[in-house]
């Protein structure tokens, strides 16, 4: 295939746009194999890349000049290539090959929309009463919906990514907005946000939410993220980011479970993963690994904010269980998981849980007394090193960071400077499978090499690597294209990521009627549940990776259990 020209500047500075349309299987491997070459121990057999087929339609389904689709679809088959590996490190026999339905990973960011529970759908399933609410007001007004929206400053041209977190009330109050203001909408909410926002220089606006310890962004082009001193100290690391520990080297190999030991044939079967996070990126990575086989348990504090509608789909395959870290009991219960786990996912602020007594020293130590090495993932918004590593960030923080919410804004038609969310919570979602690969490389590195494994992945390094120029942006005319075909409603700065997803699902809901049995009408995308605890039929959105090979039936991606509520289980050891 012949290289493709790109053109510079057409979404603003650092953008890099194609002068042709590639349909989105084709991109989706032009992709795995460049991400192949650039993830640092990836498989050089050309076999099991050979073996990865994407299929959908040429078009993608979301909204806006970048390949989210294509990516993500590419990372879910590094994923698929890693778990043929495992597989045959545990004596399997495989074929090889994995299949990625580009249509699936387009829906795959939207997930958490992607419920149906006995024929209800939408936002009204969270009244379910199986549903415990857990976001503790942080968007139940309108001013504290909208303290999650991008707004113009006093510096011309220049946006800001401001967010309440789940807690809006020190965030607003900072700025000078009452978080107990009453207004009639959102729209009346932004607007009285937005006559505030624009006393502000942007610069002072994000020194003061560094200053204070909060979330937030300046909306940056890519060049102007490339351009400090963070945008350049996260781009020294490579996407999939990990290493063997140091002073680990004499820790022996810690073999898989053979077939003959575990008979269950999905690739992490024995695999103890133990999840230390909230919301939407960590979870998202448990849920990946328990599809593949991994038993995984979810540590929840009923007194802390979480994001009430992953409990409908990223607790699937898991068990939760409820700890506070005030009591002695927690703590000795929360350290021998740590003991005994393979994996640690940490989705808190970096350090924040060492600081507690429980971060990777902790782990490391552990691992070294029972002579087994121990896998330990950071996920979190900016990275693993550099001055903004250890501030608080949120998926819509990293798409005004890198550049992302610029282009989109751009592409939509908006004046220079003029942030628009992609639409979904697409880093979130792509950074749980970017996560996922993340583990599952240091657990194959861990059973060849031996030692203990610490990566890092980030928000922010997700969506800077999409917006790189081997990757390309979409063309105006294919933005157009996707917009007619798709006829998404009207997406500006105000919107929430939450009314954005769900209204990208009705315009594909409306487009799977015109259209037959596709995209959200297409069962092949869904798995079922009968008589989960919310209710007799749970559908949500299947497994992305799948081994369609008969010779691999039993290996494909699957829960053998359905999703559960935050701290469900009263106790839980692992398997």
């Amino acid at each position: 295939m012949a290289a493709q020209v790109r053109v510079e500047g057409v979404y603003g500075p650092g953008s890099f746009t194609d002068t042709a349309f590639t349909p989105v299987p084709v991109e989706s491997k032009r992709l795995l194999v460049e991400l192949a070459k650039k993830t640092p121990g990836f498989t050089t057999d050309q076999s099991l890349i050979d073996g990865v087929k994407f299929v959908g339609d040429e078009l993608p389904c979301i909204p806006g000049p970048i390949k989210s689709q294509a990516f993500t679809a590419a990372l879910h088959g590094l994923a698929g290539i890693i778990g043929h590996e495992i597989l045959q490190l545990r004596g399997f026999k495989t074929s090889g090959e994995t299949t990625v339905n580009t249509d699936a990973a387009g829906m795959f960011p939207a997930t958490p929309a992607l419920v149906h529970i006995d024929g209800s759908e939408g936002p009204q399933i969270l009244q379910n009463p199986a549903v415990k609410v857990f976001d503790h007001g942080a968007v139940a007004t309108p001013v504290k919906m909208r303290s999650q929206a991008i707004y113009p400053t006093a510096t011309p041209g220049v946006w800001f990514q401001l967010h309440g977190s789940l807690g809006p009330e020190p965030i607003l109050r900072s700025i000078g907005v009452d978080p107990n203001a009453t207004f009639a909408s959102g729209d009346e909410a932004y607007e009285h946000i937005k006559k505030i926002t624009q006393t502000y220089t942007a610069s002072d606006l994000e020194q003061l939410m560094v200053n204070r310890g909060f979330p937030g962004s300046i909306v940056h082009s890519p060049a102007g993220w490339l351009g400090t001193m963070m945008g350049r100290s996260l781009a020294r690391h490579p996407l999939v980011n990990y290493n063997k520990a140091q002073f680990t080297e004499a820790t022996p190999p810690a073999a898989f479970p053979t077939a003959q030991e575990n008979p269950d044939a999905r690739p992490l079967a024995g695999i103890k993963v133990l999840e230390l996070a909230r919301v939407i990126a960590a979870p998202a990575c448990g849920t990946i690994l328990a599809a593949m086989g991994a038993d995984v348990i979810r540590v929840n504090s009923s007194h802390l904010p979480d994001f009430t509608p992953a409990q409908l789909t990223l607790m699937a395959g898991k068990r939760s269980i409820d700890l506070d870290l005030g009591k002695d009991e927690d703590k000795e219960t929360l350290e021998s998981l740590v003991a005994d786990a393979d994996v640690i996912i940490q989705g808190y602020r970096l350090g924040s849980l060492e600081r507690r007594g429980f971060g990777k020293s902790l782990a490391l130590e552990l691992a070294a007394a029972r002579k087994r090495g121990v896998v330990y993932l950071d996920e979190n918004c900016y990275g693993p090193d550099g001055y903004y590593a250890e501030r608080p960030g949120w998926q819509q923080v990293a798409d005004a960071a890198a550049g992302s919410s610029y282009v989109v804004g751009k592409a939509y038609g908006f004046p220079d400077g003029q942030g628009v969310l992609p639409s979904l919570p697409i880093s979130d979602m792509s950074t749980g499978i970017l996560s996922a690969v993340n583990v599952m490389s240091m657990l194959r590195d861990r059973a060849r090499y031996g030692g203990s494994w610490s990566g890092c992945s980030s928000l922010t390094g997700y969506n800077a690597a999409t917006l790189e120029s081997w990757v390309g942006l979409y063309q105006p005319d294919i933005v157009k294209r996707i917009q007619d075909r798709f006829q998404f409603e009207p997406m500006t700065s105000d919107l929430h990521v939450i009314e954005l997803y769900y209204a990208i699902v009705q315009s594909w809901d409306r487009y799977a009627e015109r259209d037959g049995n596709s995209y959200t009408r297409n069962e092949e995308f869904y798995t079922h549940f009968k008589d989960s605890v919310y209710g007799k039929d749970l559908r949500i959105l299947a497994p992305i990776v799948q081994y369609t090979n008969p010779a691999d039936k039993n290996s494909t991606p699957k829960w053998t259990s359905p999703p559960v509520p935050f701290c469900f289980n009263e106790t839980a050891i692992f398997n």
